[in-house]
């Protein structure tokens, strides 16, 4: 039987606590220009703890997993915002398209690239690769007012376009509209999707990218080609 969920918020805040640096906490504040606050607790210590808790908690209910997240997800520190993806992440039979709006109301509260990039890639990436309904929810995203959220409609896919699946078309639908905007996080994500189709496409990503070149950035450009035959980066890049 699983404890009550503050029971194991308790345990779980210790075993944070445990391993707590200041001067992690004040770095890792500072490096990611967070507003939460921070235990300084290192990702390897955390995917650590969040695989102790499920080896304890093999048996736990969707419902019990859901309803820890949500509350470590609310907590005022960052180190559990962490936990709670990386134990998530430990249950994978749970992730289904029932969970997209609680990952789409996590992406619309964080507020730096790596919390955003866990939801993304590793739990909207693994609800995206099973079930092809939640592809409506990166079209939402695409258009949202929030960077962020356009970030993670444009990253979700990464995984799967490393091995040659994805929804390409529609990636390249919304990184075209996406090429002349300012915000470095988006040129970065752009570049970085690309650069992941080039490995098994390299093609697709050279085409698309000297469709774009003269309205994309120069971020978006190189980290796009990077992994392209010399040849083809020269034409993109002119270097």
């Amino acid at each position: 039987m699983n404890k009550a969920i503050n029971d194991q918020l308790v345990l779980l805040r210790n075993a944070l606590k445990k391993h707590s640096n200041k001067d992690r906490a004040v770095n890792s504040k500072r490096y990611l220009k967070s507003p939460f606050k921070f235990f300084g607790v290192s990702l390897p210590v955390t995917g650590e703890i969040a695989k102790e808790f499920r080896k304890s908690n093999k048996d736990a209910s969707k419902e019990y997993i859901i309803k820890l997240t949500e509350r470590l997800w609310n907590s005022e520190y960052h180190d559990e915002k962490k936990l709670a993806l990386r134990i998530l992440q430990y249950y994978p039979e749970y992730i289904d398209l029932s969970v997209m709006p609680l990952l789409e109301t996590m992406l619309a509260q964080s507020t730096g690239w790596d919390l955003v990039d866990d939801i993304s890639i590793h739990l909207a990436g693994a609800v995206l690769e099973k079930d092809k309904r939640a592809f409506a929810y990166l079209k939402k995203w695409s258009r949202s007012d929030n960077f962020w959220m356009r970030r993670a409609s444009l990253i979700s896919q990464i995984l799967l376009f490393r091995h040659g699946k994805g929804d390409k078309k529609l990636f390249f639908k919304f990184a075209e509209k996406m090429t002349s905007e300012k915000e470095f996080f988006i040129r970065k994500a752009i570049g970085w999707c690309l650069r992941e189709i080039s490995k098994p496409n390299p093609d697709e990503a050279f085409a698309f990218l000297m469709k774009i070149k003269d309205s994309a950035s120069g971020l978006t450009l190189r980290e796009g080609s990077k992994r392209l035959p010399e040849k083809m980066k020269i034409m993109i890049t002119g270097i």
